[in-house]
């Protein structure tokens, strides 16, 4: 009769740690289970975060609309940026047609270069009097400010990424340009400030410039 309780005893005990010890295996997995979920949630808000910085503090590419007559973000092109160019660009008044707050008239004086810059639609007005077109372009309308410049007939360095040598649009004018790539990304004027440097690479689109070659590495 003992030894049949002492069994009995015996098979509870064993059961019981049985059962602790399956449930210990799976507090543990369950454990992994959620540090795993946790971390990959941690990965993803990140990644979101970085999207959403991107999007609030580089938008020199993702806030361009269809709007043709003004910039829609506050990026200036600082005098730092323009002096690339001075070298390669003729005498006289610089047109800017796409009109941001004004300030790269000002940088422009800081090089001795008059430019014009005014709040007026680029694809239906323009100065009576200018030489040349150097331009900051809205990015999302590249094509369209290209065929504006080459309809103006005049020397023209237009910036933007230097991805749209990939665009199928540009090859029908492959033959009338010339580029410059600069050293190294730009960083733009914000409210006065100069910004982080830029998340892209960029290029001037040159036309009529008589560049010594057709591409030039600064």
């Amino acid at each position: 009769m003992y030894w049949r309780m002492t069994k009995h005893s015996l098979q509870k005990k064993t059961l019981f740690l049985l059962f602790s010890f399956v449930l210990e295996q799976k507090t543990q997995v369950y454990l992994f289970l959620f540090l795993s979920i946790t971390i990959y949630l941690h990965f993803i808000f990140e990644k979101i975060k970085d999207t959403l910085y991107i999007m609030n503090n580089h938008s020199r590419l993702l806030k361009k609309h269809n709007a043709v007559q003004f910039k829609d973000d506050d990026y200036e092109t600082p005098s730092k940026i323009l002096n690339d160019l001075v070298q390669y660009l003729p005498e006289g008044i610089i047109y800017d047609p796409f009109y941001c707050n004004g300030a790269v008239v000002e940088e422009w004086e800081k090089l001795n270069r008059v430019c014009i810059n005014e709040k007026k639609d680029a694809f239906s007005w323009k100065p009576d009097n200018f030489d040349m077109v150097v331009s900051n372009i809205p990015f999302s309308i590249k094509e369209k400010c290209v065929k504006l410049c080459i309809d103006f007939d005049k020397p023209f360095a237009l910036l933007m990424p230097i991805d749209a040598l990939g665009s199928k649009w540009i090859k029908k004018y492959f033959d009338k340009l010339q580029f410059i790539i600069p050293n190294g990304r730009y960083s733009f004027l914000k409210n006065g400030k100069m910004g982080k440097g830029s998340w892209f690479d960029t290029m001037w689109v040159c036309y009529k410039l008589n560049l010594p070659s057709n591409i030039i590495k600064l």
